[in-house]
């Protein structure tokens, strides 16, 4: 991979529905070189999938982060719970580990009640397996994908218009974005029996209203020469300030969320290396800094994204959706 395949991969992190010909000139060669190399990306499988970012709070869910550890399980049926997962409505990023955890993923769930059954159905898929679960409330997040690329900019979301009203027409459009951001408005037109035009005008409402947030791809950082760590981190100071300003210069860092009310850690970060030598360079200079205000909980290893982060399948069911 050249040059212009990172500025490809570049500009399609920043926006994935952007046309082929604007692909080209801002990257600087022919509208077929460019669509041949983007064919390549996606044939070596590079990108795993175009994603729309959808601001499922306009939908009426909340965020959960998860960790599942499992006990006395054989691979085979380690892959049917992933599979499980990777099918389940309401579970949107997914993530295979290696350490504590068998995986890393998030919930999607309209109020506590909803949350209390989405649990009960993942906890009774193999009762006699798990051996922890955790849920826990995520707070604000920040992301700097670009970082993958050498580049570094920061991704910011529209707030989102809380006046907006949807209907049944707007959540199908999102339900077809959802995992393919590329998808065209002739295609869009026929699924939904909606005119072009009448589509193009509803997507820009839902990118102006903020329910449409922006587009994006999902990577196999491997194949970029990457290693994904996980590092959980408890405050113990109040120089908070400093480190997040510390995490969004690291050419490392490609986010951090913060958690709500949990007594173990108040951030999770994002750490991509090239091998474990860098971890430690960048744990080291990171104890150095901020030792006096930071305990390291966890670190862990992401080997695969098993599930993209976008909206899975059950936000957009219309009965639900009324309920909230």
């Amino acid at each position: 991979m050249d040059k212009k395949d990172k500025k490809i991969l570049t500009e399609l992190i920043l926006n994935s529905r952007i046309p082929v010909n604007q692909l080209a000139k801002k990257v600087g060669i022919s509208r077929e070189v460019a669509a041949y190399r983007l064919n390549n990306l996606i044939k070596e499988k590079i990108i795993l999938s175009f994603n729309t970012i959808t601001n499922t709070e306009a939908l009426g869910f909340l965020r959960f982060g998860c960790c599942i550890q499992l006990k006395n399980i054989t691979a085979q049926k380690e892959k049917e719970f992933l599979d499980f997962l990777i099918n389940h409505d309401f579970v949107t990023y997914l993530g295979s580990i290696v350490g504590k955890w068998n995986f890393g993923f998030d919930l999607l769930a309209k109020d506590r009640e909803h949350l209390e059954k989405i649990i009960k159905e993942i906890t009774g898929y193999a009762p006699e397996s798990i051996e922890s679960f955790i849920v826990i409330n995520t707070g604000a997040e920040e992301f700097f994908p670009t970082k993958l690329m050498g580049v570094n900019k920061e991704i910011t979301y529209k707030k989102l218009d809380k006046n907006i009203n949807l209907d049944k027409t707007d959540l199908g459009i999102l339900k077809l974005m959802s995992a393919n951001s590329r998808i065209e408005y002739i295609e869009l037109s026929k699924k939904l029996n909606l005119t072009p035009n009448a589509i193009k005008y509803r997507i820009k409402n839902l990118e102006n209203s903020g329910v449409i947030q922006g587009y994006t791809i999902s990577l196999d950082i491997k194949k970029l020469g990457y290693e994904w760590r996980n590092i959980r981190i408890k405050l113990i100071g109040n120089k908070t300030k400093l480190l997040k300003n510390f995490l969004r210069q690291s050419k490392n860092v490609v986010y951090f969320y913060e958690y709500l009310g949990n007594e173990n850690w108040d951030l999770d970060v994002g750490v991509i290396v090239q091998d474990s030598l860098e971890l430690r360079d960048f744990i080291l200079e990171l104890r150095e800094k901020f030792g006096d205000i930071i305990k390291i909980n966890d670190i862990y290893s992401i080997i695969e994204e098993s599930k993209g982060n976008y909206a899975p399948e059950g936000v957009f069911n219309l009965e639900i959706f009324k309920k909230v």
